[in-house]
This record gives C-alpha cells, sequence and structure tokens, in this order.
C-alpha cells in the first residue's frame, strides 16, 4: 500500500467514524466497554493502560472510572517528544488538554516518580486506532507513537483495539515491519482478531 493509499484508507475510516451519530456512538462505546469488561483477561489485570479517547473515537472515560472503581492501577499515555510515557492516575480529574487535542496527564503529575508506570508492568493495554481489520491489524494516525509503546510491551500481554464497525477494513490491512499487530479488536458487534475466543458474547 503506497503512503497515498494509506493516507486515502484514514480519511475513509475517520469519515465513516464521524458520520456516526453522536447518541448512538455513545451507545456503542458503552456496548464495546462492556465486552471488554467481560474479558477474563480485564478481570485478572491490575494495572491496565488505555488511551483516553476524543472526537469521535471510541470514549473510554466510563471504562477508565470503572477501572478505578475496581480497584485497579490506570496508566494513561502521555507524548514525550516522539514516543508515549505511562502515568497512573487516580481520577479523570487529573487530566487536562494537551496536543494533537488530548487529554493527558498534566507535566506536574507526570514529573512525581509515583507516578510513572514503566511499559513492562502493564497488563493490558487498550489501544486506539483509525482503521482495523478482522485479523487485529490496525492503522493507527501515523505517527507510530502506540507501535513504538506496545514493542516494549512484555510478552505476553493483551494487547486490544477498540473500534465502531464502521472502522473496520474490507479487507486486510498492510503491515510494515514496525507494525504491533492487536490480540483483539472490540466492537460493538463482535470480538475480532488470534484472541477472540476469549471474549465473552462475541458473534463474529
Amino acid at each position: 500500500m503506497t503512503p497515498d493509499e494509506k493516507a486515502g484508507l484514514r480519511r475513509a475510516a475517520l469519515a465513516a467514524r464521524d458520520t456516526i451519530p453522536a447518541a448512538l456512538r455513545a451507545a456503542h462505546a458503552e456496548a464495546i466497554a462492556a465486552r471488554l469488561a467481560a474479558l477474563p483477561a480485564w478481570s485478572a489485570a491490575r494495572t491496565v493502560c488505555t488511551y483516553v479517547g476524543v472526537r469521535s473515537e471510541v470514549a473510554t472515560l466510563p471504562l477508565l472510572a470503572r477501572a478505578l472503581a475496581e480497584g485497579k492501577r490506570v496508566a494513561v499515555p502521555a507524548c514525550a517528544g516522539e514516543v508515549l510515557e505511562l502515568v497512573l492516575i487516580e481520577s479523570e480529574r487529573e487530566l487536562a488538554a494537551a496536543r494533537f487535542g488530548l487529554l493527558e496527564p498534566p507535566l506536574e503529575l507526570r514529573a512525581r516518580a509515583e507516578r510513572r508506570c514503566p511499559v513492562e508492568a502493564v497488563e493490558l493495554f487498550v489501544v486506539p486506532g483509525v482503521a482495523f481489520d478482522r485479523e487485529g491489524g490496525r492503522v493507527g494516525y501515523g505517527r507510530g507513537f502506540y507501535d513504538r509503546l506496545l514493542a516494549g510491551a512484555r510478552p505476553g500481554v493483551l494487547r486490544v483495539g477498540l473500534a465502531f464497525e464502521a472502522q473496520l477494513a474490507g479487507q486486510r490491512l498492510p503491515a510494515e515491519a514496525h507494525d504491533v499487530p492487536l490480540d483483539l479488536v472490540l466492537t460493538e458487534r463482535a470480538a475480532y482478531g488470534p484472541a477472540a475466543g476469549w471474549a465473552v458474547g462475541s458473534s463474529p
């Protein structure tokens, strides 16, 4: 796939996501979060890393709150140059507006040693993306932040993408050498990917 073709794929997937009515997106996000929370791996994980959904992404603030209420340690990514560093938060109120329109832990929180979370400590990753396929392929926003982050994860950790069905490609997405595939892609309708057999209530 050429860079132009990949850019076109991103535009099409973003347009499809943006056209979902807000109320329907919220309902779908709730169904996706329930599917994730039903996974045995979610129940077993003591430390989870989740993105904070913005714009028309699958919303994750309720999921974040659920994880905290269940006593999990919750790490949220924050951009540091060209990499993501992980910061433990205790409430969504600790998030602040950041570049790219994201919500991230502010610098003063990131400076506290006890709030830093090594990537190797994470037992489950919840990952955003623009386009996905049914085999765990993912196309992100083009800067490679999550591929670099996931490359440092400990072996065997579960990597889960959250998406709306509208973001699924009709074919397998091309993968480059640096791309890190996902174990699961969860949508409002089903669970896809190599670990889909672990999912509860899926109907691919």
